[in-house]
């Protein structure tokens, strides 16, 4: 996909990490990303089903991973901050039921990348983070959380990363985000950019990592747009289909970290912002709950995840 690229992106967003620039292109949008610090090496991406809102990256020359699609802005655009308008969540929640099918598409792959697999991105930036940061958001992390809370977000990444976890490890998008759903031109027909974070691990970590973006958003927004974020976790599950008993676990783990590495990402690749004490006090509960504050968020139980679970 190495195009002449238009002269000035439309779009232009950039952190430490991460710089994502957005160009019109015909009667279509080219989104090139290029990770700056902490990606997965760069590596033949494998072929994905394309008729499933899925839409794989083609890595360029440079090393940056490109996507030509419809859209031009993402669904986290469009939800954030969110607007009474929106508040129902209908005119969303198609996007969201397109990324479950598109996520149990891609899962359906198997274990596919050559070893050895990378593991999910974030959960290796987090562990990192937790063991070795010493900046200011590491020093109010442990302050309001205790270094017993630590250590039990650190066996979190471990247990999301071995091999010998259950359910057994397959095809991950590996940070699926509402930044990266794009409506192509409606919601319906929302595509989920996949390429640079593709890793292994249990499934349903995608899924969860999505629903643990919601809670936080839900949780940052307040009571008065809960439902539209709780509307939306139950069309990404609507989507992809019925979890496992096997599945709740990984699933709550992973919801809990989402906003733990929102801090870290933040504070490492951003800088430290009066607005991460409060995301910083919202994180006892999660850890406290193996994770389950975050699907209650969103009013997501064992039972409607995962059919014939038994609650815990």
């Amino acid at each position: 996909m190495n195009r002449v690229q238009p002269a000035a992106p439309v779009r232009d967003m950039r952190t430490g990490r991460l710089h994502t620039r957005v160009y019109r292109s015909g009667d279509h949008h080219l989104w090139r990303r290029e990770v700056l610090r902490d990606g997965v090496p760069a590596r033949s991406l494998p072929s994905l089903p394309t008729d499933t809102g899925l839409a794989p990256a083609e890595l360029a020359k440079d090393g940056a991973y490109e996507y030509r699609v419809a859209g031009g802005l993402s669904l986290g655009h469009l939800l954030w901050p969110p607007t009474a308008d929106a508040a129902h969540g209908a005119p969303l929640s198609p996007a969201m039921t397109n990324t479950g099918r598109a996520l149990r598409s891609l899962h359906a792959q198997g274990p596919v990348l050559a070893g050895p697999a990378p593991v999910p991105p974030p959960v290796t930036r987090l562990a990192r983070w937790l063991r070795s940061a010493d900046d200011h958001a590491h020093h109010r992390l442990t302050a309001v959380l205790g270094p017993a809370r630590l250590r039990e977000l650190s066996a979190w990444c471990d247990v999301l990363v071995t091999p010998a976890s259950a359910p057994p490890h397959t095809l991950l998008h590996g940070e699926p985000s509402v930044g990266l759903i794009i409506p192509c031109p409606a919601p319906t027909h929302a595509v989920l950019l996949t390429g640079e974070t593709l890793s292994h691990g249990p499934a349903a970590f995608d899924t969860g990592w999505l629903i643990g973006e919601l809670a936080e958003m839900a949780r940052l927004s307040g009571p008065a747009h809960a439902p539209l974020f709780a509307t939306l976790a139950t069309a990404l599950l609507a989507g992809y289909g019925p979890l496992t008993s096997d599945d709740i676990a990984p699933l709550r783990l992973a919801a809990g970290l989402r906003s733990v590495v929102h801090v870290a990402d933040y504070a490492t690749y951003v800088g430290w912002a009066d607005g991460l004490e409060h995301c910083i006090a919202l994180l006892p509960d999660l850890v406290d709950t193996s994770g389950q504050a975050a699907l209650d968020a969103v009013a997501v139980s064992a039972s409607t995840a995962a059919p014939g679970a038994q609650p815990t």
